[in-house]
């Protein structure tokens, strides 16, 4: 019993121990569980985090010459501060950017490093990263001069006002024998870095600031030399002499900038060289000024050159001959632009009334009435006709508005309704029943001449909407001919209606019967038979003997 009883123990033990070795073994798997899952989600995490960085790199693999990805690689390393990261960042980009085959501007790269040094305050590792950028071959000279300018503009920063004013000056020099080369774009950039219009700009504002008026004198010839200036550093330049005093060297400068440029890059050159050369010497050298002034109208084109015209003849009449001064007034009215001649031709007119009279402007409204636009001939003809009347000449006044009619429709607007409402108060003031009867003749004609370009354009547009084939050609001149016959059929009865005879005024306007030349024999005829039965004249007025 004693044997049984222990050997039901053992069993209990050895089951109890079996059981409790189970349950260790499943706690042991489940703390494995439990670090794979730390250890996956801290992969995770990690890739996370560098997620920016491997697309950069991704993509860097497909073009490891894209400047735009080289940049925001580097910016990731800075947001995580890791400078030394950011170096090696830099550094590998400028290796291996190729300047031939770069997508984007490959300088800023250099750029960018320097600045970074430089924020560091660490100026001699900049200078060197900025010496290195200059011997790089890049693409276009914009580039190279970027990096010259970016490197004196740090030294600027850090107040080394000389370094950056030889840095430029080593830039900007070129042999003669280098510059008398005509073509100069198959070689490097570095060779052809004095070409160069922004780094010559800057290169001449250190002078003006820091040199003497000798040393910038000399760079400002220098660029006129190599042609590099542009009109707008002439302007500079001369203006820097007249701030100095030396005024006929900035005339000079002036007359170098209009003979070398072409319109119209000489637009402002022109205008401020007449301006300051009239107000230096007034009437003082008043053939000089003459001879400029007909440079410059010769070289600009005359739709430009208005204001220059006015200039000029301001000029005359405060320093020279009225005569002279309407000779040009004339010459503007005709050479200007056609939009410009109207306006023109009022300065004109005010002038010539102010010195001669009004009786001296009679050439210049005939003038004016051949040479304006259509536009606003009817306005030239109301004022002319207005002129007149005030001179009492009331047979040319008429004569001028019978001119002036034939642009404007009766049953027009503004200007042209306006022509025909002061005929008509003319006609009532100074004419006659006959010069009265004219006046409404002439309207008449005028409005079948525009009602006729109306059903000519109305005809053309149902011409193209027929076939080309015989039958159709044939009806299509029947309808016009019937229509046309039929149209002017009524058109002439209304005249006869209110027009029982001849005009007796024949010296002012031809007979309506002589302007309808192309009138068919059918309707002839019919004209014939109804001028045999004249109709009273409705519009017939009273007028006092």
């Amino acid at each position: 019993e004693q044997q049984a009883k222990r050997q039901k123990s053992g069993a209990a033990a050895t089951a109890e121990g079996a059981a409790a070795a189970a349950e260790g073994k499943e706690a042991a798997g489940a703390d494995d569980e439990d670090d794979e899952m730390e250890l996956r989600l801290a992969r995770l995490d990690f890739l996370l985090d560098r997620r920016s960085e491997l697309l950069c790199s991704v993509r860097l693999r497909q073009n490891p010459h894209n400047v735009h990805e080289w940049h925001k690689r580097v910016k990731i390393f800075e947001e995580r501060d890791q400078p030394d990261k950011v170096i090696q960042a830099y550094a590998e980009a400028v290796q291996t950017v190729d300047p031939a085959k770069a997508d984007g501007k490959p300088h800023t790269l250099w750029v960018s490093f320097a600045r970074y040094y430089e924020d560091n305050e660490d100026l001699d590792s900049a200078r060197d990263i900025f010496e290195r950028a200059t011997q790089v071959p890049y693409r276009v000279l914009e580039d190279l001069a970027a990096v010259y300018c970016e490197w004196a503009e740090m030294e600027l920063r850090h107040d080394e006002h000389f370094k950056a004013l030889k840095l430029l000056e080593r830039a900007t020099h070129v042999s003669d024998r280098l510059a008398r080369q005509k073509d100069v774009s198959n070689l490097p950039v570095q060779q052809r870095l004095w070409k160069s219009v922004k780094l010559w700009s800057l290169y001449v504002d250190l002078e003006e600031s820091l040199g003497t008026l000798e040393t910038t004198r000399a760079a400002y010839d220098r660029m006129i030399e190599l042609k590099v200036a542009t009109p707008q550093i002439l302007m500079n330049y001369a203006h820097m002499l007249e701030e100095q005093k030396h005024f006929e060297d900035a005339f000079s400068v002036y007359e170098k900038g209009v003979t070398s440029f072409q319109w119209p890059l000489t637009k402002d050159l022109w205008s401020t060289y007449l301006k300051k050369f009239v107000a230096r010497y007034s009437g003082r050298k008043v053939e000089r000024a003459r001879d400029l002034f007909e440079q410059a109208v010769g070289s600009i084109p005359g739709a430009e050159a208005k204001d220059v015209f006015l200039q000029y003849a301001q000029f005359e009449e405060n320093h020279g001959l009225v005569k002279n001064a309407m000779a040009i007034y004339d010459r503007a009215c005709k050479a200007v632009a056609m939009e410009d001649r109207w306006p023109l031709y009022i300065v004109y007119i005010n002038k010539a009334t102010e010195y001669f009279g009004v009786t001296r402007t009679r050439p210049i409204y005939e003038a004016a009435v051949q040479n304006v636009s259509d536009k606003v001939i009817v306005e030239v003809c109301i004022k002319y006709a207005q002129l007149e009347n005030t001179l009492g000449e009331v047979d040319r006044a008429r004569a001028i508005f019978v001119y002036g009619s034939q642009y404007c429709p009766p049953d027009g607007k503004g200007g042209e309704s306006e022509l025909w409402a002061k005929w008509n108060a003319f006609e009532v003031e100074h004419g006659n029943e006959d010069t009265f009867r004219d006046m409404l003749r002439i309207k008449r004609s005028v409005q079948l001449q525009y009602s006729q370009r109306h059903v000519n354009a109305t005809d053309a547009s149902a011409t193209l909407s027929l076939g080309d084939g015989p039958a159709n050609k044939r009806a299509r001149l029947t309808n016009d001919m019937e229509a046309l016959e039929r149209q002017i059929m009524d058109q002439t009865m209304q005249m006869l209606a209110v027009e029982p005879s001849v005009s007796r005024g024949g010296d002012v306007v031809a007979s309506s019967y002589e302007k309808m030349s192309d009138v068919p024999p059918a309707a002839a005829a019919a004209a014939a038979a109804a001028a045999a039965a004249a109709a009273p004249n409705t519009e017939e007025i009273a007028l006092d003997d």
